[in-house]
């Protein structure tokens, strides 16, 4: 399957490199993107090219945000190094004592980047870290497996490393991890239990209102899922030989989603040619040069998170384990919690996050907080103007409140 993907680009390259040189001398031709019928002709190029490239992993390139009304500079670093995932670090110029936030992005086939908007808004009043997931095609065999066990053995070693006192926000499928590793470091009274923590559009219990994702899962035994999607790395990859979910094909199961949506959108993109609307033609680029870079998941996690999270419930039925160990929700007792749900969200339905507060059994009224946004989908939980304006405020509040705070 992945070599016949890989042929398929490489075949495609000719009428490609023909789009980019068609497209070039449109940009390049004097007076031509004056007139209608040229920027349709260039507004298609620029569509084929970017829609079958094999488009490479994005960089967050936050250079500069404003914080306390100053245009400052911000440093991306990174801190600490795993085989599937690093640990970046965003640090202003002249950084003063903040709050501390770690922001656990998923690995669903997209890459961390498509939280840039997210870290662009936190980063002015807080201390921002964020996980960056490799593709598994990029780690070779030597490194060994990664599971749901590796998964939250990563955020427990990315606490240790940060320290006390850190704010926790999960956007989309680790809100279930982000639940498992507050219970799992409260229960060992670990020092660096999160101070607060913030699913925001996941999967906690997806019993509570089924989407078509969750829908597709439960259609099929878990053998047709490793049958159909599961395939092997091939040469020209440092993780050559190993078994994995492709991005290619998960990003196909997006666009399928809603494919009227894209449609629209490329239509949309292709008037604004026309139209010559610059905002509109930036806009659909930035989303699509983003959404179009996807990475590989290691065939165990694949399996293990359609399994234990969206066909046996594991984790609001009490019975998910890490190592060996149960865990137990209601050992929650110092990490203040506050769920974040999209009104229109078809992939984290309303309500699979707020499941967690009756989870929860332990954890004091005075420390839970939700937050539905209206008007929104997925996406706009975590990017976009709603989520700047409206959501992000809620958070820096919520996290503001709980900063500091000793919870006996």
């Amino acid at each position: 399957m992945y070599r016949l993907y890989e042929t398929t680009s490489y075949l495609m390259a000719p009428t490609r490199k023909f789009m980019q040189s068609l497209r070039t001398s449109m940009r390049s031709h004097p007076g031509a993107l004056e007139f209608c019928l040229p920027r349709f002709v260039e507004g298609l190029a620029d569509m084929y090219e970017r829609s079958t490239r094999n488009s490479p992993k994005p960089e967050f390139n936050i250079e500069q945000v404003t914080a306390d009304g100053k245009v400052v500079n911000l440093y991306q670093t990174t801190v600490l190094k795993k085989p599937f995932c690093d640990l970046l670090h965003f640090t202003k110029e002249n950084q003063q004592k903040e709050a501390k936030v770690l922001i656990i992005a998923p690995v669903s086939g997209h890459f961390a980047t498509l939280l840039r908007d997210t870290v662009k808004r936190m980063a002015p009043k807080h201390d921002v870290y964020i996980t960056d997931w490799k593709s598994a095609r990029d780690v070779p065999l030597a490194a060994g497996d990664f599971r749901l066990d590796e998964y939250l053995s990563y955020l427990i070693d990315f606490m240790h490393h940060i320290g006390p006192n850190t704010h926790v926000m999960a956007v989309c499928q680790p809100a279930v991890q982000v639940m498992a590793l507050a219970a799992l470091l409260d229960e060992a009274n670990d020092p660096c239990v999160p101070a607060s923590i913030i699913p925001m559009g996941g999967p906690i219990d997806p019993r509570v209102k089924k989407t078509q994702v969750n829908e597709l899962a439960e259609s099929y035994p878990l053998k047709w899922f490793e049958n159909n999607f599961l395939t092997f790395v091939p040469e020209g990859y440092a993780g050559v030989g190993r078994r994995v979910y492709p991005g290619f094909i998960q990003l196909t199961a997006f666009i399928n989603m809603n494919p009227e949506s894209h449609y629209r959108a490329h239509i949309q993109f292709l008037e604004d040619k026309i139209l010559n609307n610059q905002a509109g033609i930036d806009k659909h680029a930035t989303f699509y040069d983003e959404y179009l870079s996807v990475l590989d998941m290691d065939d165990i996690y694949y399996l293990e998170t359609v399994e234990k999270i969206f066909q046996t419930y594991e984790l609001p039925r009490g019975v998910m384990k890490y190592k060996g160990h149960v865990i137990d929700l209601k050992a929650i007792r110092r990490s203040a919690l506050l769920t974040i749900e999209g009104e229109k969200d078809d992939i984290s339905a309303p309500g699979q996050s707020y499941a967690a507060h009756g989870l929860c059994k332990n954890l004091p009224e005075k420390m839970r907080d939700h937050h539905l946004q209206p008007g929104v989908g997925h996406y706009g939980v975590f990017s976009g103007s709603k989520w700047r304006s409206q959501v992000a405020p809620k958070i820096e509040e919520f996290i503001k409140r709980f900063d500091g705070k000793t919870i006996n």
